[in-house]
């Protein structure tokens, strides 16, 4: 079998990176035109410029627009945003740590028709009913930005506060109704990344960062009925996750005898 060369631009950037590691381009530095990188590694400039772009992916370099490129400086980069992912409970309500966080447009809501996947998640019939919750909010003080979707069959909110959504419907309060409506609650989240699309880097005001993408599905205590699920969208590196993990029984047919 073959063994195929890497692709210039790949063999290019990791000269760049090599020029960054040891130091040759120092952090906050400007780094050469873009015609002496291309007279230095014999390329041409879209090649040279696929290069740039996958240092800029990786978060070692950044554009100035009208100054140039420079590399990157870890110390210019602003704190991240600790995002407490503990769901707390009193006799009376349910709480999210949501207090911090502020809408910089209005909440949209509205009825949709389950996608495929949604549908299964919801163990539901495609093209069922649900209310689709979406915002867009703003650390109070950090102003790192997160988008926050929930998703909940009509099926399930009949005879909650949830039928009738408006723009003060939070998680904690759905938390609250659900658990009224099905008993107690409990929670399964995945964490994903993905690279943003144009309109997610506009929205979140992210330059070159991942997209963190945590999903959380809130279900009846004995697991078997999926209720909502709930979607936060959060750029990479303006934020951090936490999370209280306690233990619990494992299944019974993974109990050892």
């Amino acid at each position: 079998m073959a063994i195929k060369a890497r692709a210039l631009h790949h063999q290019v950037a990791d000269e760049m990176r090599r020029a960054i590691t040891k130091g040759k381009w120092t952090p906050g530095a400007r780094i050469p035109t873009e015609d002496q990188l291309c007279q230095t590694y014999g390329v041409s400039k879209p090649t040279l410029r696929q290069a740039v772009a996958a240092l800029r992916t990786e978060g070692l370099l950044i554009v100035q627009q009208g100054r140039g490129t420079y590399v990157r400086d870890t110390a210019d980069q602003a704190p991240r945003t600790a995002i407490d992912r503990t769901v707390t409970r009193t006799s009376t309500a349910y709480g999210t740590n949501g207090d911090q966080w502020h809408n910089v447009e209005p909440p949209g809501i509205s009825h949709v028709k389950l996608e495929p996947d949604a549908a299964e998640t919801l163990a539901l019939p495609t093209d069922d009913v649900a209310y689709l919750i979406t915002r867009l909010l703003a650390h109070a003080d950090t102003g790192a930005r997160l988008r926050q979707t929930m998703l909940i069959p009509m099926q399930h909110v009949a005879g909650t506060p949830l039928a009738q959504p408006d723009a003060t419907i939070t998680t904690a309060r759905a938390y609250a109704a659900l658990s009224t409506a099905h008993g107690p609650l409990q929670w399964t989240e995945t964490v994903s990344a993905r690279q943003p699309t144009p309109d997610e880097r506009a929205a979140l005001r992210i330059d070159i960062a991942p997209l963190l993408i945590s999903r959380r599905i809130t279900r009846t205590q004995d697991g078997h009925r999926p209720l909502m699920v709930e979607t936060t969208t959060l750029p990479g590196d303006a934020a951090e996750l936490t999370y209280t993990i306690r233990p619990t029984r494992p299944a019974s047919k993974d109990r050892r005898e």
